[in-house]
């Protein structure tokens, strides 16, 4: 009798393990990689289908500026932001390239670029400059800013936006992967702390 017990308490944990899993599960998606030349960013319209590999659109990435008035679900702020959701159904995050699970306002993300971000040391902080990476939903997903151009003033005027996205089956999380904010040799002008939330004040439990 404790056998069978044994047995069923087998089963009972092999259909949970399995249930995790499928929970976990995501689309596969088709490798992609294309450039976009934003000539003026006051006007950037940048928007990008990921597809499943039979061409079925999953993903939806989108890029504007500040003002940018043609999506009623999410508030585009700083010089440059680009927002990834879902095709098809509604997020309970206002976009997934955010790091926190209590996430509350738009901007809480890395997708969030300012002018300062792409200029001199600025631009080669790993993950917080020109160049940033999210792993999620079984995906790999790369931003990659060039060539921007500035104004007299200092303004973000132009830039190329390379976006890579690559299947990665290890990248479970429903939302992006916390990458910590740099603590120490990053120039006072980078303004990190200001232009980004800290993983430090999350909860134990996100």
């Amino acid at each position: 009798m404790p056998s069978i017990a044994r047995y069923f308490c087998v089963l009972n944990m092999l259909y949970f393990v399995v249930l995790c899993a499928a929970a976990q599960s995501y689309p596969t998606i088709k490798p992609l990689q294309r450039t976009f030349a934003v000539p003026d960013v006051g006007k950037a319209n940048v928007v990008l289908d990921i597809q499943s590999p039979d061409g079925s659109p999953i993903y939806k990435l989108q890029c504007h500026s500040a003002g940018f008035t043609g999506d009623q679900n999410f508030d585009y702020s700083g010089d440059f932001e680009c927002r990834l959701s879902s095709i098809g159904h509604r997020d309970t995050y206002s976009t997934l390239l955010t790091e926190d699970s209590d996430q509350s306002r738009d901007w809480e993300s890395r997708g969030r670029f300012f002018a300062a971000d792409l200029r001199t040391s600025c631009a080669r902080v790993p993950q917080f400059g020109a160049d940033r990476s999210f792993e999620l939903r079984g995906m790999n997903l790369a931003l990659q800013i060039t060539d921007p151009v500035f104004t007299n003033g200092g303004k973000l005027h132009s830039l190329k936006l390379t976006v890579k996205v690559s299947p990665n089956p290890n990248a479970r999380r429903a939302i992006a992967k916390v990458v910590p904010l740099p603590k120490a040799g990053i120039p006072a002008e980078c303004k990190l702390s200001e232009y980004f939330f800290d993983p430090a004040t999350f909860s134990k439990s996100r």
